[in-house]
């Protein structure tokens, strides 16, 4: 039980830390609470079902084309809905969760209620240390979505579109007068944002199916996941992602598995009682 808890809750928390990078990435830039993170989340998990599962794409493809797609997606509601708000943080929050229920009513209209998933990148189970048996599907998404998060820290720590990011987090007036183009950055920064929401998806879409109303919960989480490992923390978005998934899997199996959500919120309240800033809290990337 607890071996099978513990590769449950890393699988989790590597999925809840691709998708918290996201927010922290949006939040850090541009101070935006994108209300439709988890909508988007789901709107690659449903573009990755319809062209593996419907149209019979490779799965890998599948997967690059549903993450590309919500990408430019997200440059094309950056510039129609967030950019006309800059100034007025509300008036974007407020868009993004009018969008978040279009969206949602869409993918009903669209797909209807029922699960949908694309198959699975690889079937079987392994044999995990003599101790148990785990699914091959679950142990692909591990991996993938570790080494996502390699990526991205790599981009964002040794490149100089990572260098412009992180100085433009520290102080945006002199970014600009550095020569650097924010509206520009605003773009790419939502763009990436959106993505890494959309890669956290094609690889936990095979394994839990998608519904319309599964983005909320996802959402909720990646927000909690941010807060908890402190606003504009890549590593707080790892640690704190990996804590989630392992105290959410460790209560559901140890507790009960009626109170799974509960125990993240728990946790988040007990380390914001003894560091309000969260475990990596600082005011930069």
């Amino acid at each position: 039980m607890f071996a099978i808890s513990l590769m449950n809750g890393l699988v989790m928390g590597v999925i809840y830390a691709l998708a918290a990078l996201g927010v922290s990435l949006v939040v850090g830039i541009m101070n935006v609470v994108n209300f439709a993170h988890g909508e988007l989340y789901i709107l690659a998990g449903y573009f990755s079902y319809l062209f593996a599962s419907a149209l019979g794409v490779n799965f890998v493809l599948a997967m690059v084309i549903a993450v590309g797609l919500v990408f430019f997606l997200g440059l094309l509601i950056e510039y129609l809905l967030i950019r006309p708000t800059y100034g007025n943080d509300m008036y974007s929050l407020i868009l993004t969760f009018i969008l978040s229920i279009v969206l949602q009513n869409a993918y009903l209209l669209i797909f209807g209620p029922y699960p949908n998933k694309p198959p699975l990148w690889v079937q079987g189970a392994t044999d995990v240390f003599g101790l148990f048996l785990y699914g091959n599907q679950r142990l692909a998404a591990l991996a993938a979505g570790a080494a996502l998060i390699a990526v991205i820290f790599v981009i964002i720590k040794k490149t100089w579109f990572g260098r412009i990011i992180r100085a433009a987090s520290q102080d945006r007036e002199m970014a600009e007068l550095n020569g650097v183009n924010t509206t520009r950055l605003n773009m790419l920064s939502f763009g990436l944002g959106c993505a890494l929401a959309a890669a956290a998806g094609v690889i936990l879409a095979p394994v839990f199916p998608v519904t319309p109303t599964a983005g909320v919960p996802v959402a909720l989480t990646a927000f909690v996941v941010v807060v908890l490992g402190g606003m504009g923390s890549l590593w707080g978005c790892v640690v704190g992602g990996l804590t989630l998934g392992l105290v959410e899997n460790f209560g559901a199996a140890f507790i009960s598995s009626g109170y799974k959500n509960v125990f993240g919120f728990m946790i988040l309240i007990l380390v914001l009682l003894v560091r309000p800033s969260g475990l990596f809290g600082r005011a930069k990337i």
